[in-house]
């Protein structure tokens, strides 16, 4: 497993309060920043505010379903804002997504949920490790 070369700042969007104190805990203990959301529309505005400043997101972990705006639209909109941002999508079909072929083209990682933690460990490290500038491209990986 790859360790983390630095820490990351990372942005979370779930609707579920267990999954995100649970992530945090992790993520923080781990040496990251983490900004938490409670769905979709508040996970945009939060990384579109911080485009241009010194808090930009090194990535963005969000769930698949979320009422009103889920996870495709939350990918879809960072690409948008910020291509290079990797995206990974916490799902509980992720296996599914993987089989049918149907990982959404703005989405770079797609974790099972909950993740296991070596896996969210090895990915972290990935993006931590990877060379400034480095574009993500979708379906680079799946855990």
């Amino acid at each position: 497993m790859l360790r983390q070369s630095r820490p990351l700042r990372l942005l979370i969007a779930d609707d579920d309060p267990l999954i995100i104190e649970s992530l945090h805990s992790v993520l923080i203990n781990e040496g990251n920043q983490v900004v938490c959301t409670e769905g979709g529309q508040q996970a945009i505005d939060e990384f579109t505010a911080s485009l241009g400043t010194d808090s930009r997101f090194d990535a963005v972990i969000t769930d698949l379903g979320m009422p009103y705006v889920d996870g495709r639209k939350v990918a879809a909109a960072v690409k948008a804002a910020s291509a290079a941002t990797p995206v990974i999508l916490l799902t509980g079909w992720g296996q599914r997504l993987i089989a049918d072929n149907e990982i959404p083209a703005c989405v770079d990682y797609v974790l099972s949920k909950p993740p296991k933690l070596r896996d969210l460990r090895g990915l972290l490290g990935k993006l931590a490790n990877r060379p400034s500038g480095e574009m993500m491209h979708a379906r680079a990986a799946t855990m």
